[in-house]
């Protein structure tokens, strides 16, 4: 007898383990075929986790959260680590992380629904199997617990929906991996009230906070769970389980403690990628929010049997997460769940299910793979319940019928044979009849569409190659700037090439140049030579039409994808542009915190229907710099209007301040200031440059130079000119002033005007030379005892226009307008005109032809101003 209970036991061990290892076998063969090359290339976001990687082995740091692409939890990147360090930046090493944590989560859901009805529940019906267990005799070589394991574990394994999520090199899909441990710990601490449970548990409830977003989720589903039972059996679970309840939250606390405290520090930065993708971010009343929300239900549940993400991303567009052929016993496995949910594994199977819709409902995008990972492991295991539950009734309706039928007629005995050794397969065989559909779609269909192609990057690949061809023969080779900071790209080269900035590159006797067109109109590019990725200031225009002719020649070659598209142009440089390197044209020393910004380039004259102002700022890095920093930087008037905005990262992704190098690395940036409210009116501008911390979301002080503002300099002058003025009456001799502004031209409105209504009149001016010094402009209207009776004192077109900015040659009319008092007497009056300074008040000197000069510093005109009582015409 003891012999035989052993053989059971080692025979039911064999089965259990010829079960998982199919199931894994088949869930391997899904997410590592052909991982390294389907797609060929990856996607944004993936490549900008890998980037993260690159940073923190190449230039340290640590963060539990990264704000940058919207804020992302920083344990994918940390985790990528080890797999770049053996696969090198490419895309295996980013798919593989995921794939392995898919698998990874398969087997875990195995182990868990293989042992939860080993866990006691309670006699009678309190257990899990005894709601699953076949009502009739079969040959079927699996306990319940087993076949719940198998059948779940398969469709999660052969699922389109976590085959696409495992395979993408995002962080959603540790979601998964962490929640299937977390609650199989939970419910054996619940069962067995031993706190070791709960508190392993807990540290995995914290650690679950690290993934991604929609883990937030989680607590709320557990809470859900939990807090029913105590009104199902109020004093029996509170003296229970008090205790191993506040060690789950105490454990859970502590492992997420660092990242609490940030978001406690940083608030914004912890919900703004949440929050920027919910609907009412997007619509404007609530009933359109509502109306949103309720067609997004709708559309998330069509993901589980009808049409999926639009989205190229996530596979072909519109595909079900969840095969056609499954979805009728998800339902029946969710009513079963619902039906029972006095017991707390199927109430956690629904509500885990339940609410893991939420993330995508109130979010835009849906049906969004991502955002209903936490769904995705209840999916299968719904699924798999309603398999069960479905092939059980039948089983149930075949004894039936076979109750009614004589036992030795042939159709009884068909049926019996069926019942006993078919029905109980089919279940598998529904499972893997999906696989040949998610086959042929995933591995076949997707990689032909051309919006793959492009949301994967082809041409990055493509480009990534003819690199390593050419940089075998050592040759410089410029790519611009823009298409490196393409993140796949950027990624693919990170490892051959670690980045560095300089202003200066020692030019060689030729090199190449690689870009995307013909008419290219980059003016910074990346220099890749010797192992190494020099990013380096802007050319000249000589560098640019060096670069634009190799680009044009007909010795250009083209660099083709997979598919046969023109990704790029490959041009031989006689020349290496690296002599034609713009240098600082203004040199600063302002010093923002950790940062100096050494110097600018900027145009001293701007088009007023410009639509960008391309600006250089320099820097340095005085200290090691720990966070992403980004530049204000807008173009101000006089009043600090803002009329452009060229605010972003240094560099962008390609050299972020993390990067910068204290004593060794120069850099300069280009930013195109974009000009936000054109056209331009005339007159003065400045650029103000700050650097904004976004982690701690303030800008740094400028502690030097001096300035009106603690964190902002005012760099400039630049110009908007004046139209060319209407020509008026010229003087009849040269006006000069100080040498530097003549007065060539006077124009009174009317000479004669009622008192209280004003005097208007029009100055011509010419520059002689550059005015260092911004002058005003008085026109005065004196009596016959030199009397200043009414005036009007401004710059040049009511400031608008300040002489600093005047060139040699420049003519610029400006008008004045001075009001009279109704109580002025008739008479008439005379003009004096001039310039002073305001801040001392000193008049630049008045030379009249020949050389005479006018000591008081004003010009009386000639012409009499006529005042006439008040109300005469």
């Amino acid at each position: 007898m003891a012999t035989s209970q052993a053989n059971i036991v080692k025979s039911t061990a064999r089965i259990a383990w010829l079960a998982f290892t199919t199931v894994m076998v088949i869930a391997f063969f899904c997410r590592f075929y052909r991982l390294a090359d389907h797609p060929l290339g990856i996607f944004y976001d993936s490549a900008i986790n890998g980037l993260d990687a690159v940073r923190l082995m190449q230039r340290g740091g640590h963060s539990v959260f990264i704000p940058t692409n919207g804020g992302r939890e920083a344990l994918i990147v940390y985790l990528l680590i080890p797999f770049i360090w053996l696969f090198d930046t490419t895309p295996f090493a980013v798919r593989a992380l995921t794939a392995t944590t898919s698998l990874l989560t398969v087997a875990l859901l195995f182990g868990f629904l293989k042992s939860v009805s080993c866990l006691d529940f309670g006699a009678g019906r309190g257990r899990l199997t005894n709601r699953l267990t076949p009502p009739v005799t079969s040959t079927f070589p699996m306990s319940t617990n087993l076949r719940l394991a198998t059948l779940a574990g398969l469709t999660l394994a052969v699922s389109y929906w976590d085959i696409v999520v495992g395979r993408l090199g995002v962080r959603a899909v540790l979601v998964a991996l962490f929640s299937v441990p977390m609650f199989w710990l939970f419910l054996k601490g619940w069962v067995t009230n031993q706190k070791r449970w709960f508190i392993l548990s807990g540290g995995l409830m914290g650690l679950i906070g690290y993934t991604y977003f929609a883990a937030r989720l989680l607590p709320i589903i557990l809470l859900l769970v939990v807090i029913p039972e105590f009104f199902i059996r109020p004093k029996e679970r509170l003296s229970r389980h008090g205790s191993g309840l506040l060690a789950f939250v105490f454990s859970a606390l502590v492992v997420y403690l660092p990242m609490a405290w940030y978001m406690i520090t940083h608030p914004v930065q912890f919900t703004t990628r949440a929050f920027s993708v919910m609907v009412w971010n997007f619509l404007d009343t609530p009933a359109d929010i509502v109306a949103e929300i309720g067609r997004n239900v709708w559309r998330v549940l069509g993901f589980f049997c009808c049409a999926g993400s639009p989205n190229p991303i996530f596979g072909v567009p519109g595909h079900p997460g969840l095969h056609p052929l499954l979805a009728p016993f998800l339902l029946i496995g969710l009513i079963l769940a619902l039906k029972n949910w006095r017991h707390i594994v199927y109430r956690l199977v629904a509500c885990w299910w339940l609410i893991g819709l939420g993330a995508s409902i109130i979010a835009i995008e849906a049906p969004h793979p991502l955002r209903l990972i936490v769904a995705v492991v209840p999916t299968a295991i719904l699924a798999a319940l309603g398999l069960i539950s479905a092939f059980n009734w039948l089983q149930v309706r075949g004894s039936q019928w076979l109750s009614r039928l004589q036992a030795a007629s042939p159709f009884a005995l068909h049926l019996s044979r069926f019942t006993r050794h078919v029905l109980p397969w089919l279940p598998l065989v529904i499972i893997l009849a999906t696989v040949p559909d998610t086959f042929r779609t995933y591995f076949i269909d997707w990689t032909k569409l051309q919006a793959t192609q492009g949301a994967y990057d082809y041409g990055a690949v493509a480009i990534r190659d003819a690199v390593l061809e050419h940089s075998a023969d050592n040759p410089p080779i410029y790519l611009p700037l823009t298409r490196f900071n393409d993140s796949p790209l950027l990624f693919y080269l990170s490892s051959r090439f670690p980045r560095h900035a300089a202003l200066a590159a020692l030019p060689a006797k030729e090199a190449l140049v690689i870009a995307p067109g013909k008419n290219q109109t980059e003016t910074t590019w990346v220099r890749l030579q010797n192992g190494t990725a020099m990013v380096l200031p802007p050319l000249t225009v000589a560098g640019q039409q060096l670069v634009q002719t190799a680009l044009t020649a007909g010795a250009a070659n083209p660099i083709r994808t997979i598919t046969g598209e023109t990704a790029a142009r490959l041009g031989y440089l006689a020349t290496d542009p690296a002599q034609f390197l713009q240098q600082p044209g203004q040199p600063l020393a302002a010093i923002f915190g950790p940062v100096q910004l050494t110097g600018v380039n900027y145009p001293a004259t701007i088009n007023s229907t410009a639509h960008a102002v391309p600006v250089t700022l320099f820097w340095q890095a005085a200290s090691q710099i720990t966070d992403e920093y980004e530049v204000i930087l807008h173009l101000v008037d006089d009043k600090h209007r803002v009329w452009g905005d060229g605010s972003g990262r240094p560099n962008d992704w390609v050299y972020p301040t993390t990067f910068w190098r204290p004593g060794l690395d120069e850099i300069a940036a280009l930013q195109n200031v974009n000009i936000e409210a054109g056209p331009l009116p005339p007159g003065r501008y400045w650029l103000a440059v700050a650097m904004y911390d976004p982690v701690a979301a303030q800008r740094l002080p400028l502690t030097n130079p001096p300035s009106n503002s603690p964190d902002t300099l005012f760099v400039g002058p630049l110009k908007v000119a004046l139209p060319p003025p209407t020509p008026i009456a010229p003087l009849a001799e040269e006006i000069n002033f100080g040498e530097v502004i003549r007065l060539v031209g006077v124009e009174p409105n009317r000479l004669a005007v009622a008192a209280g209504e004003p005097v208007s009149i029009k100055l011509l001016w010419e520059t002689l030379n550059n005015p260092k010094l911004d002058y005003t402009v008085f026109v005065h209207l004196l009596d016959q005892d030199d009397n200043i009776i009414a005036g009007h004192d401004t710059q040049p077109l009511e400031g608008d226009y300040p002489t600093s900015i005047w060139t040699p040659g420049e003519r610029i009319l400006d008008p004045h307008t001075l009001p009279t008092a109704a109580s002025l007497p008739s008479g008439q009056y005379r003009l004096a005109i001039g310039l002073y300074y305001q801040p001392t008040g000193i008049r630049l000197p008045l030379n009249l032809a020949g050389g005479q000069a006018e000591p008081e510093g004003r010009l009386i005109l000639p012409q009499r101003v006529t005042i006439m009582a008040p109300g005469t015409k």
